[in-house]
């Protein structure tokens, strides 16, 4: 499919990023439910895929990972994902989204793509409806067999809390890796500009890590990064780092 561009409003830096600057370095993922004024979300107009996008890079990056306290929850990636699977800038239809946390952190939601995939494990059709595209180590949904919104199996089997349904067919919204091209993460590089850098990274590999990222979920995430940015933190406790030991007589 034709990689879409970004509308001029997504390029502009926001307020969040003026805040997030200078903080620590801290791995995470996140999304941001805000509205974004200036963009009109229309009805999505696109021919549904059935097998996904297929691995076309030669050096495809198959791994993504979030620096969370770099999201300034701009939604770019939102925008860049819906734009380049259907053709409209609809974030109900993206397969990344920015969770808020007590409206004050955001948080980004994503695929981790497993090492094990539980949800291609828990999908009961047969042929299974989930695969991994060998090339780009996507989740590719065959549209023609998945039962939609009275199974969601691999919802209730994803570690992460990610998957969510599509609002028009009711099927899953899984991330494919855009056939080894991120669009998101290239939104966000473009977006940018924290001098911690960008939230989203694309890597060709990271098999392991993606595994401890998944058992944090959204909601975990969002009170670590609270916890992380704000002073006193969000359960108004006071944190304070633990003094050295030193011998006696030194």
């Amino acid at each position: 499919m034709e990689d879409k561009k970004l509308p001029d409003v997504l390029k502009k830096e926001t307020s969040r990023r003026d805040f997030l600057r200078g903080t620590a370095t801290a791995a995470g993922s996140a999304i941001a439910i805000s509205a974004i004024g200036g963009i009109a979300p229309k009805k999505a107009e696109a021919q549904y895929s059935v097998q996904g996008v297929p691995g076309t890079k030669p050096y495809a990056q198959k791994y993504r990972f979030a620096e969370r306290q770099n999201c300034t929850g701009c939604r770019s990636c939102e925008f860049a994902c819906s734009l380049f699977h259907y053709g409209t800038a609809r974030p109900a239809l993206a397969r990344i989204y920015i969770a808020k946390y007590k409206d004050i952190v955001d948080v980004p939601v994503m695929c981790w793509h497993c090492d094990d995939a539980p949800c291609i494990k828990a999908c009961p059709t047969t042929p299974n409806s989930l695969t991994k595209d060998p090339k780009t180590n996507g989740i590719i949904l065959n549209e023609k067999t998945c039962l939609g919104a009275k199974c969601m199996k691999c919802q209730e089997a994803c570690p992460a809390k990610y998957i969510r349904g599509n609002p028009d067919t009711g099927q899953p919204l899984i991330c494919d890796l855009c056939g080894g091209d991120p669009q998101c993460v290239k939104a966000c590089m473009e977006q940018a500009g924290n001098p911690q850098g960008p939230c989203l990274q694309g890597r060709p590999l990271g098999i392991g890590v993606n595994m401890a990222f998944r058992e944090v979920t959204p909601e975990q995430a969002g009170k670590d990064l609270a916890n992380l940015l704000f002073y006193p933190n969000v359960e108004g406790k006071r944190v304070v780092p633990a003094k050295s030991k030193t011998r006696k007589g030194r």
